[in-house]
């Protein structure tokens, strides 16, 4: 009997110890990007069976006007990451209400007010859609590299997007970093 009260109370330490570790592998974050069917997405978008699903990763939707329509945009604008550490911001872009948005993996996106030891860099692209079928969108990849000098704060710069010389406007964005 004694044998029995200490399995079980072994068992229950060890779903305890389980529930409560970091959902994916070690050293994964939610913001990493994986490759589904449909093109890359952060890993907390993805379930993946015999793994604990990540907290959703937080998105904000903005439109913005073109010459001739909108443009609809989903991306992170706040960011929470320790110095030393890399972040990846997705930035998906419809141009389906723009007509003179012919190429949209050739807009540029450019950082602005950025601080000293954050650096923002464009890694990769796709044409939006499953199997990248829809070319009036995109998702498009910015790394947020964090230098381990960083000090803990916010610090909040603008993401301008640019086509063919024309200014569409610019992304709020916050770099928080924490201890």
């Amino acid at each position: 009997m004694k044998r029995l009260i200490i399995g079980l109370i072994l068992v229950m330490w060890l779903a305890v110890s389980i529930s409560c570790a970091q959902p994916g592998p070690p050293g994964a974050a939610a913001d990493d990007l994986v490759t589904p069917p449909g093109g890359f997405t952060y890993r907390a978008n993805v379930h993946q069976q015999g793994q604990r699903d990540w907290p959703p990763i937080q998105e904000t939707e903005v439109t913005l006007k073109s010459l001739s329509g909108t443009i609809g945009i989903k991306y992170r604008d706040y960011i929470e990451t320790k110095a030393g550490e890399t972040r990846n911001n997705i930035i998906y872009l419809d141009g389906q209400n723009s007509p003179e948005l012919l190429y949209p993996l050739q807009v540029n996106y450019r950082a602005v007010g950025l601080p000293d030891g954050i650096i923002v860099g464009r890694d990769r692209q796709m044409y939006g859609g499953i199997g990248g079928q829809d070319k009036k969108s995109s998702k498009v990849v910015l790394q947020m590299h964090v230098a381990s000098h960083v000090k803990p704060g916010e610090y909040p710069f603008a993401i301008r997007l640019e086509y063919e010389g024309k200014d569409f406007g610019s992304l709020p964005c916050t770099i928080k970093v924490i201890e």
